[in-house]
């Protein structure tokens, strides 16, 4: 695709033909990527959490974490607090989806919908951010098509989870300091709306975004008398509106979470990621072209380059103190590398760049090819052997127009048309099984937590997981000991076969290294016991729709 390339002295912020033409092409691009297909495969293990805490938000009006018959523990018993209430995260999230499942039904579209709507908008919104403060056609139209064709954006927005909210307002907190520099004062508001809503989607990125604020208004206190009074204003306001939900959720309780000394291995991960994902390492070579008056920026558009820059110690300042890695932890640095590289490319000869960026919409060849460079490191980011070159935009592609179907939509579909809601099911593994909750409505057990309490035997036992996401992390297995209890199982259970798909259990996921984009070859099966004495499955149970 050919961008317009634009050389006036003088930039209008006036669409020309050719620019509204590759506009219009690239925004309709990019709804088939972000919108499409939303009920293509069942929503995996995370989602469920969400989507569990939005029916409880519709049937008691708060996220409630016991609903009578399941207690919504993900992680440990502090999940929820002694009202039983989910404290576990906040809730913004949940409400969203609560509200487009009254509006929608419980369904997966219902469910993804409002994030894949918000991501796409960010996108465009990113696209007009970047017009404003640089002025330069190309340089937006470069920045809205890394954006529409990223992998990884892609995949979280797709997910009812937080990701597209803190996505969303990292987009509005670049754009409301922006107005801070032009001495806008609305973008004080925009900066307390920004923090909040990303505060009470996931907490994890705000700590990082004060910082940022706080330490721009002072670097540019003299350059924009005024920015850092209205820098800290917005702060300790979003700050004081987050004071209640930390004290309400008593976040102290969960210190565990963060930081145990391998700062250094996850550090290299992100930095691999970010290389993967958004900012191809190799691509600094592109400074080599470097030449002044490339394109014309005023001075407020080089401040501005600076602030965006300055987010990335700023979160990295954080993130890397947080025990998990995964790469949503990088999801609001994505229109930060974005914009950086689009500048990168922006600069260089117009016959290269556009190559590099047909190249950065299309593959993952310069992440690859730029993975020498972690070499000569004695320690190598954990998950450096999982990356493969790939047509990313192929993969996003077929998978769009592609059946998928993974072993825990087998499972559960076995479950819907066998089992009836309120039954109960002991699941042997480390994980909540969320989803066997949502799809289902049985009463179901962790055999890790103490079940030694029970009056009557469980009426389906699982071996396994039916996700099986957290053992694959922990890179453990947890799991009843068939061989000692064989004689009660078979004189109380009937032994069940389900042939399933011999899926990734991380096939979901949106990581892209993990994410599964087709269905498995292979078949394998997998194992139920179902107590002798249960009645006929209901014959109305509704199933998981096919594909």
């Amino acid at each position: 695709m050919i961008l317009p390339n634009e050389r006036p002295s003088t930039i209008t912020m006036a669409l020309d033909r050719k620019t509204t033409a590759v506009l219009c092409l690239v925004l309709l691009m990019g709804m088939f990527f972000y919108l499409y297909g939303l009920d293509r495969r069942i929503l995996w293990e995370d989602e469920t959490v969400t989507a569990n805490l939005a029916v409880n938000i519709l049937k008691y009006g708060i996220p409630m974490g016991d609903d009578g018959t399941n207690s919504l523990i993900f992680s440990s018993a502090d999940d929820i607090n002694k009202k039983s209430v989910w404290v576990f995260s906040p809730w913004l999230s949940e409400y969203i989806t609560a509200a487009s499942f009254a509006v929608l039904g419980r369904n997966e579209v219902a469910a993804r919908l409002p994030f894949a709507v918000l991501g796409f908008l960010a996108v465009i919104f990113m696209f007009y951010v970047v017009w404003d403060c640089f002025k330069d056609r190309q340089l937006a139209l470069i920045t809205l098509l890394l954006l529409v064709t990223n992998e990884t954006l892609i995949l979280h927005c797709r997910q009812s989870r937080y990701y597209a909210v803190s996505f969303f307002m990292q987009v509005l907190l670049i754009y409301a300091f922006y107005l801070l520099l032009k001495r806008r004062r609305v973008g004080i508001a925009l900066i307390v709306a920004a923090l909040t809503c990303q505060f009470y989607s996931s907490y994890l990125f705000v700590p990082g975004n004060i910082v940022l604020i706080v330490g721009a208004g002072f670097m540019f206190r003299r350059k924009y008398p005024g920015v850092l009074r209205d820098s800290v204003i917005a702060a300790v306001i979003a700050s004081a509106f987050a004071a209640v939900w930390f004290i309400y959720a008593q976040l102290w309780i969960q210190t565990s979470y963060v930081g145990d000394f391998h700062y250094y291995n996850r550090f290299l991960f992100y930095i691999m990621e970010v290389n993967m994902t958004m900012f191809p390492l190799l691509a600094l070579a592109l400074l080599l072209w470097y030449r002044r008056g490339d394109f014309t920026v005023s001075g407020i558009s080089m401040d501005m380059t600076f602030f965006i820059a300055a987010a990335i110690p700023s979160q990295f300042l954080f993130i890397v103190n947080y025990n998990s890695i995964y790469v949503r932890y990088l999801i609001v640095l994505i229109p930060v590398f974005i914009v950086l590289l689009s500048i990168i490319l922006r600069k260089s000869p117009p016959i290269l760049r556009y190559t590099v960026v047909a190249l950065l919409c299309c593959t993952n060849l310069m992440g690859y090819a730029g993975l020498f460079l972690f070499s000569p490191l004695r320690t190598k980011p954990v998950n450096i052997w999982l990356q493969r070159p790939e047509i990313t935009l192929k993969n996003i592609i077929m998978e769009r127009i592609t059946p998928y179907v993974n072993r825990s939509e087998e499972v559960l579909t076995y479950l819907q048309e066998n089992a009836g809601p309120g039954q109960t099911l002991v699941v042997a593994g480390y994980g909540s099984d969320f989803p066997v909750i949502f799809y289902t409505k049985m009463k179901v057990l962790r055999a890790e937590f103490d079940t030694g309490g029970r009056q009557e035997m469980p009426d389906w036992i699982l071996p396994q997981t039916v996700s099986g996401i957290t053992e694959y992390f922990r890179r453990s297995r947890f799991s009843i000991d068939i061989a000692e209890i064989s004689d009660f199982l078979k004189t109380n259970y009937d032994m069940i076969k389900i042939e399933v798909h011999n899926s990734s259990p991380v096939g979901s996921v949106p990581e892209s290294d993990l994410y599964e984009y087709f269905t498995a070859a292979e078949k394998t099966t997998f194992i139920a016991f179902r107590k002798k004495t249960l009645p006929p499955p209901p014959s109305a149970s509704p199933a998981i729709p096919s594909k």
